[in-house]
């Protein structure tokens, strides 16, 4: 249903910048001419993505997430608050090309293992989950692809299985994009360190899908199903409930 005209927005040439939006975009034009020799993670450069970043206005907002995918493309340096929180801030938007970019520069910067630990402490798991369960694939691969780099810091696992993730990776797991699947499971095995975290692994019901997924045609897939179901294995409770539910295990691993 179409909204009264009314009520519409106001057209792109309709959009007042403020002095500080217009040099903002200004500046941020000349820095991405020279994208691979700007420092997009402090000063001038920084600034110019943060005043866009915190604009009311959704295509300024698309422009700062666009050109931070496109920074973290480039290099992914340890970064501090001041980088995290307008990209956090970003991925909260109702937007989906604004979650489209602020999802992969966060899962790019998620490479870092300093940068793993301060997203988790600044609440950026809450965010991620809401992303992970966009209707847009895009969103969903980049926000389960930042999860699946957190989950490989040992100080993150305790906090992730926590925050309610685990049952939409297992849900994504299912997912008909394979790259969606891919990450989901490389997620679900990043868990599989711990006794607590295996329990609750299984609690969420990762192992049928696990099972399922050993006869995906993707190679990495079956790697990180099989190498999870081992990890989960170590504990004696749980090879008895292998043998009892999971009567095909056998023959897949073959």
């Amino acid at each position: 249903m179409s909204t009264p005209p009314s009520d519409s927005p106001p057209s792109e040439a309709q959009i007042i910048l403020t002095d500080n939006e217009r040099s903002a975009v200004t500046n941020l034009l000349q820095y991405l001419e020279n994208l691979t020799t700007t420092n997009f993670f402090n000063g001038e450069p920084l600034s110019a993505l943060t005043t866009l970043s915190f604009s009311d206005k959704i295509s300024l907002q698309q422009s700062a997430a666009l050109a931070f995918a496109e920074a973290t493309d480039q290099a992914a340096p340890q970064v501090g608050r001041d980088t995290l929180d307008p990209l956090l801030f970003l991925l909260s938007s109702n937007d989906t090309d604004v979650q489209r970019g602020a999802s992969a520069a966060l899962a790019n910067l998620a490479v870092n293992v300093k940068n793993k630990v301060l997203i988790v402490k600044l609440g950026g798991l809450e965010p991620l989950i809401r992303r992970m369960q966009s209707p847009n694939v895009d969103v969903q691969c980049n926000a389960v692809g930042c999860l699946t780099n957190l989950a490989s810091h040992d100080e993150n696992k305790t906090e992730i299985a926590r925050s309610g993730a685990l049952i939409p990776l297992v849900q994504l797991a299912h997912s008909e994009d394979i790259r969606v699947q891919r990450n989901a499971v490389g997620s679900l095995l990043n868990m599989t360190h711990t006794n607590e975290n295996r329990q609750q692994l299984v609690n969420a019901g990762a192992t049928p899908v696990l099972v399922n997924l050993l006869t995906s045609p993707d190679t990495d897939i079956q790697y990180y199903c099989t190498t999870a179901l081992s990890n989960i294995a170590v504990d004696s409770s749980n090879r008895s409930e292998f043998l009892m539910t999971e009567p095909e295990l056998v023959q897949r691993l073959v």
